[in-house]
Parts: C-alpha cells; structure tokens; sequence
C-alpha cells in the first residue's frame, strides 16, 4: 500500500502536466485555452441568451422562449458531450501517465499470504472501468439536473392564466 501511495505522489506532477497540455493541444504554450473557450460559450451561448429571457419574459414571450432554449441548448451540449469526450480524451491521451502510477491496473480481493495467496480479480482493468464510470455519473448527474430544472423553471414560470370573465376557446385549429 505504501508503494502504491509513493507511486501516486510521484506522478501527480506528471498528470498535471498532462492536464495542462490536453488544454494546448497545439503545444504554443497557452495551457488554459480550454477555459477562454468555456468563458466564450458561456457568455455568448448561455449568460446572455438568459438574460434575455428574464428581460423579455412577459413582453415578447416567444423570443424569451427561444432564447432560453439557446442557453439550455448551450448547456446541455456542454453537459452530455462535451465535458465527457474531453474527460475519455483526457483519460486515454495520458494513459501511460495514470494507468498503474496514479490509477492501479487492476482492483480485487486477495486471500491468504505467500505462495498461497489467491487473488479475485474485481476489475482487471480498472483504469478503463474508472474512466467510464466517471462518465456515466457525470450523465446521471446531469439528468437529474436537467429534470429539476425543467420542473422548477414550471413552477417560478407557471402558464398564463385567463383573465376574469375571459372564455376559454375551442380547441381544433383554424375554423
């Protein structure tokens, strides 16, 4: 345990490098360009598409409607695609860096000591196992995210309401 442990700090630096130059791909030096990127999206593509959907909510309802699809749009682009194909292109760019230094290769229950011990292998290949799974709780966080949302944007924005004495008309098109 202990070897493993030394492992981990030995090659911590190592993985932040390889963080830092999944975020340069193109090696010119800028390492953080991933987060400039973000900035942008998040601005153009969600910030302010938001913010005109509060502004014009109740005066030009269909361009506020549209304009918070734009921002939910934008953030679940960023939710279900992005942020995990960067996290599996990440995770196997600095494979050799994570896989058995700092992420062990495999994970399971041995018994006994010595010449005797017997090993049940759990996850044989534990480093594709835990770059998975971080996948998929990061959808499931996502998901029940994006339920909550939808169900709380229904409650803060309730449909319209007839005014008093107003008849509601039939349904079925154009007469």
């Amino acid at each position: 345990m202990g070897d493993y442990f030394s492992s981990v700090i030995e090659f911590f630096p190592d993985a932040l490098k390889g963080l830092y130059q999944f975020g340069d791909p193109s090696g010119i030096g800028n390492g953080w360009w991933g987060f400039i990127i973000l900035f942008i999206w998040g601005v153009f593509l969600t910030a302010i598409p938001l913010y005109l959907a509060k502004l014009w909510h109740g005066k030009r309802e269909w361009a506020s409607a549209t304009m918070g699809v734009i921002a939910g749009l934008s953030l679940m682009w960023w939710a279900y695609g992005i942020l995990p194909s960067a996290w599996i292109y990440f995770m196997d760019s600095n494979k050799e860096v994570l896989s058995g230094n700092i992420i062990p290769n495999s994970a399971g229950i041995t018994f006994g000591t010595g010449d005797d011990a017997y090993r049940i292998d759990i996850a044989s290949n534990l480093f594709d196992v835990i770059r998975d799974l971080v996948v998929v709780i990061q959808h499931l966080v996502a998901f029940v995210l994006t339920f909550w949302l939808a169900l709380r944007i229904q409650k803060e924005l309730p449909a319209k309401t007839l005014a008093p004495g107003e008849v509601k008309p039939d349904s079925g098109g154009y007469k």
